[in-house]
């Protein structure tokens, strides 16, 4: 959850890295809020009265603005991890392309760089915690 709140915290900084972890949390409590918020919302439609038309009723949804709330730190966050692995935050735009997805999630998954590349210093890695305690 730190990572999740990470991210919320530098929801405007597009400069900067972020790490492979920091990223895929942010993904994975993105996906859990929003698969929950999808289920809340199937309910409330499935007994809506529906005395305005249903295209409206379908845009007035939690998860629709759960997504309006996370989408600048999405793209934040993923600026920051195309960084981390010293590539522009521009290649980001081919997952525009449909196809450019896959290698967006590639480079997610790709190690961080060790050393300082043009977007800054390594991000410093939590300590593991150790088997003997």
């Amino acid at each position: 959850m730190k990572e999740f709140l990470t991210v919320f915290r530098r929801w405007r900084d597009f400069s900067g890295r972020s790490s492979r972890r920091e990223y895929w949390m942010f993904t994975l409590v993105l996906l859990i809020i929003a698969f929950g918020l999808g289920i809340v919302d199937g309910v409330m439609l499935g007994v809506m009265d529906y005395t305005q038309n249903e295209a409206e009723a379908q845009l007035l949804t939690l998860g629709n603005a759960y997504s309006l709330v996370t989408l600048i730190p999405s793209i934040s966050v993923s600026v920051r991890r195309l960084h981390d692995i010293d590539k522009s935050g521009w290649w980001l735009l081919l997952c525009l392309t449909g196809i450019g997805i896959i290698l967006i999630i590639y480079w997610a998954c790709v190690a961080s760089d060790e050393d300082d590349n043009r977007y800054g210093s390594p991000v410093p890695q939590d300590p593991e915690p150790s088997s003997a305690e």
